[in-house]
């Protein structure tokens, strides 16, 4: 019996990946289920099964495809060596960001954001998803090195912080994920916040570097 190369394997991984994907566009992520992909895919159910035991372990693989698409900790890592001021690698480092986070919007934001209030909700899963998933998850990695910079700056004396360090670190984070959270809520919900009709994912976040700018007296 002749034997079946790597990249065979990948492909065939890759095509039962695309129809979860499309199947979750459809759906709400945390309704779909592995008779969905079987049937979405066209092969028989073993055909699937070889490649993903269980539904968590499908979700898992979506989630580090979001993470690697776009190539991002690899850009973020040369923006963190790179010999410029510290407040032009924070702008970097949030224009990555929203660069990111609009492609996201327009692929995989949706099935995200239903598999993380599903998680919330469901430790259980939780643990069953993120225990199988290896890509670096990019929001929280882009946060740290964000951080990195600001916090060591700081103590230089670069940065002179109006309010406490903490403070400013927090506001950094929960703008971050209201702004997901709202955009995403706005433009793959069609969910209005506050009376406004669309929400501008660029303008937000670069207000919001602004806004870290003046908090940091710059």
């Amino acid at each position: 019996m002749p034997k079946v190369s790597e990249e065979y394997l990948q492909e065939k991984r890759k095509e039962i990946l695309d129809a979860a994907f499309e199947v979750c566009r459809r759906k709400p992520a945390y309704e779909v289920t592995m008779s969905d992909i079987v049937s979405e895919t066209g092969l028989s159910q073993g055909g699937v099964y070889k490649y993903f035991n269980n539904i968590y372990s499908v979700y898992a693989a979506l989630i580090d495809e979001a993470n690697l698409a776009g190539g991002l900790i690899p850009e973020i890592d040369c923006i963190m060596v790179l010999d410029e001021s510290p407040e032009a690698k924070l702008e970097k480092l949030f224009k990555a960001a929203e660069n990111f986070f609009s492609e996201m919007l327009i692929s995989y934001n949706k099935i995200l954001f239903e598999l993380s209030t599903y998680c919330i909700q469901n430790p259980d899963a939780d643990k069953k998803i993120n225990g199988q998933t290896k890509a670096v998850p990019v929001f929280p990695y882009l946060a740290k090195c964000a951080s990195e910079i600001i916090i060591s700056q700081t103590q230089t004396g670069y940065f002179k912080p109006v309010i406490p360090l903490p403070d400013i670190l927090t506001f950094i984070v929960s703008s971050f994920d209201g702004i997901i959270r709202d955009v995403t809520l706005n433009k793959c919900y069609d969910i209005s916040s506050d009376g406004m009709t669309e929400l501008d994912e660029k303008k937000l976040i670069s207000t919001l570097y602004l806004s870290t700018m003046k908090l940091l007296g710059k």
